[in-house]
């Protein structure tokens, strides 16, 4: 009697499988590539709103600084101050009743070390000092984001004993963001970003 034995035949993976394993790869690692891009921007866009926030609290510390100014100047005026930082145009005040103000910007615009120590006038008076730490920021502030308009709004508010200034900082810019996925609208890259800190100089 014969006893038939069956070879199993050694195989290796065929061509299709492989190129099927090959296309899984690619899509997986595009998935990863997306997922570091979204990560980048993200870091981008926080660091961004990070300076942006430590400029509005630098400007709430000078006004702070300058109370005999900021604290002032609201009250006595017959309606709000308002002052608006356009790096585009350079600095304009739009002031109600203010042109001390509007003065010491233009000064300080002449004169960068117009409140320094050995230039200009030293001491300089509250109105100067404003003048001079606005034009000052603004300059800081472009070197951070050049495209941010910033307004001022200051106006009497009374607490139930006395009338106080308080001031509303606004920083405007557009930001320019990474969409996830197609079914995001493509105007979705660049959304506009208002910060606001109120500040009691």
């Amino acid at each position: 009697m014969r006893r038939c034995t069956h070879k199993r035949l050694a195989r290796g993976f065929s061509l299709v499988e492989v190129l099927v394993a090959l296309i899984i790869i690619a899509v997986g690692l595009l998935g990863i590539a997306k997922m570091q891009a979204l990560l980048l921007a993200d870091t981008g866009v926080s660091r961004l709103r990070t300076l942006v926030a430590l400029e509005a609290s630098s400007l709430a510390a000078s006004m702070h600084a300058n109370a005999d100014y900021w604290a002032v100047a609201p009250t006595t005026l017959p309606g709000n101050l308002t002052v608006t930082i356009d790096p585009s145009a350079a600095t304009t005040v739009t002031s109600a009743g203010d042109n001390n103000l509007a003065s010491a910007i233009s000064a300080a615009l002449g004169n960068p070390n117009l409140c320094e120590l050995g230039s200009g006038s030293v001491p300089c008076t509250a109105a100067d000092m404003a003048g001079y730490q606005l034009v000052q920021w603004e300059q800081a502030m472009a070197n951070v984001l050049n495209t941010a308009t910033t307004d001022i709004v200051c106006a009497p508010v009374n607490n139930g004993i006395t009338e106080i200034a308080v001031c509303t900082i606004t920083i405007s810019w557009t930001e320019n963001t990474v969409n996830a996925n197609r079914q995001e609208d493509n105007n979705a890259a660049f959304q506009n970003q208002v910060y606001q800190l109120v500040v009691d100089p």
